[in-house]
């Protein structure tokens, strides 16, 4: 499907998010503090079957995409992190943590592997971030990636959203 594209990091295995992985993604999405700016009740073990099955696509489409987030010590999925392809064609880096393992690093460590990744290898010259604006720890991370805020919007997924660009590296 995806080829042989798996990034890794020091405490991380990032390979192509697949079905093998719905089961353990439905339950880090069940959390309702997870799930609050992502979805919500529309993550249910179906919505994230069909969620999972996109980007699937995205990957045999594009050879990259969203990652399961794997914690190499334990073997266990603690999120997903990657690449996304909005139908307008804008690409979104994007990421969710389970709740037990937030404010340890996790999200940035694979955003920023994402985003070494995405430099090297694709012409793009920006990628954007599209964050609920009351989701402060997900705008707060990107602002540490070096993403600024391009713009507020409801179009793209029928609710308001601020969506955060970072410009190529020069």
């Amino acid at each position: 499907m995806s080829g042989d594209l798996v990034l890794c990091t020091e405490r991380l295995d990032l390979p192509p998010l697949d079905a093998t992985h719905t089961e353990a993604l439905a339950a880090i999405y069940a959390d309702p503090a997870v799930a609050a700016y992502i979805g919500g009740s529309r993550l249910s073990f179906e919505g994230t079957r069909l969620q999972v099955a996109r980007f699937q696509t995205i990957w045999r489409q594009h050879g990259h995409g969203q990652s399961a987030v794997i914690e190499r010590t334990t073997g266990r999925l603690i999120g997903r992190a990657g690449l996304h392809y909005w139908p307008d064609g804008m690409l979104e880096l994007g990421y969710v943590i389970a709740r037990d393992a937030q404010r340890k690093g996790y999200a940035r460590e694979a955003s920023e592997a994402w985003l070494a990744w995405l430099w090297a290898n694709l012409p793009n010259d920006h990628v954007t971030a599209v964050i609920h604006p009351d989701n402060a720890a997900s705008i707060g991370l990107a602002r540490r990636l070096g993403f600024h805020l391009d713009r507020e919007t409801s179009e793209l997924t029928g609710t308001p959203v601020v969506v955060y660009r970072l410009d190529r590296p020069t």
